[in-house]
């Protein structure tokens, strides 16, 4: 069973403090290298936009995918519990929140490309995590 980054980060943050990078203390998640990166959409910064690494490879016991979220200049850091993601590859999505959604309402909230980037099965955007730190090309939307 695959779970969502936001499950993996808070039975993280339950079962007790993390270390730094390159290592992760919960039972049962691989080693954790940084990730960093950038979206740029019709070659411009966006802020607020979900990245998701879907990872294509066996990373063990517990399943789930490193997510970001990005910042006024486009700019993210994945985050699992740690920052960063194990090594490997990844498909890559994208998915643009609508501002009006309130989290306290519930539900998920609406992507204002409808989906367009949201598919890992689909996606052309896949990225290989070395060991160290990876500061990856920006990701360029249209």
């Amino acid at each position: 069973m695959r779970l969502p980054g936001f499950v993996v980060l808070m039975a993280v943050v339950l079962v007790g403090p993390g270390c730094g990078s390159g290592a992760s203390k919960a039972p049962g998640l691989p080693p954790l290298v940084p990730v960093r990166g950038s979206v740029l959409y019709q070659g411009k910064p966006l802020e607020g936009v979900a990245v998701e690494f879907h990872p294509l490879f066996d990373m063990g016991a517990v399943k789930f995918s490193p997510f970001g979220k990005t910042a006024a200049d486009g700019t993210f850091t994945l985050v699992s519990g740690n920052d960063g993601a194990p090594v490997g590859e990844y498909a890559v999505t994208f998915t643009y929140p609508d501002p009006k959604w309130d989290p306290q309402e519930g539900g998920t909230p609406a992507d204002r490309w409808k989906g367009k980037y949201s598919n890992a099965a689909k996606s052309k955007f896949k990225v290989k995590i070395a060991e160290g730190s990876n500061d990856l090309e920006p990701f360029k939307l249209d």
